[in-house]
């Protein structure tokens, strides 16, 4: 394990760090790392970057955070010396967990509901004004009658 970088590693903190700890550590690395601060070539800062961001992303996520913990007890109880790989092995039983986003709230699903409504009722609204004020919905616009 002395050898292979992780993600805590890459994040500069412990394994029983909180997601605190992991967003501070982010934030200064992203500062640090981001193509547009720093004085490293554009192609090192955004693969270094891209590790930080994956670093942190699979480690501020609950569930691919104990996914990746359980791959790493495993190899260190195994005494395997293959380097880990950055992309979690996905398990056939939690494959829903890494790939797909997470479905949609209550909230999400309401406020699409609300902009539904509020489009269709602004265009009926449109077709209704229309109407009343003579205008034809079938209109020839002014630029092409000469």
């Amino acid at each position: 394990m002395k050898g292979e970088i992780t993600y805590y590693k890459i994040l500069g903190v412990t394994e029983n760090a909180s997601n605190h700890e992991l967003r501070k550590a982010f934030c200064k690395l992203s500062i640090e790392l981001h193509p547009d601060t720093t004085s490293l070539e554009i192609e090192e800062a955004k693969s270094k970057f891209q590790k930080v961001l994956e670093a942190y992303e699979n480690l501020n996520n609950s569930n691919l955070r104990k996914i990746y913990d359980d791959k790493l007890k495993e190899k260190s109880s195994s005494k395997n010396n293959n380097k880990i790989a950055n992309n979690l092995i996905i398990d056939s039983k939690n494959q829903n967990l890494v790939g797909n986003r997470r479905p949609f709230s209550n909230g999400e699903l309401f406020s699409l509901f609300l902009l539904f409504i509020i489009i269709s009722i602004s265009l009926i609204c449109s077709i209704f004004i229309a109407s009343f004020t003579g205008k034809e919905l079938d209109t020839i616009p002014i630029w092409l009658i000469k």
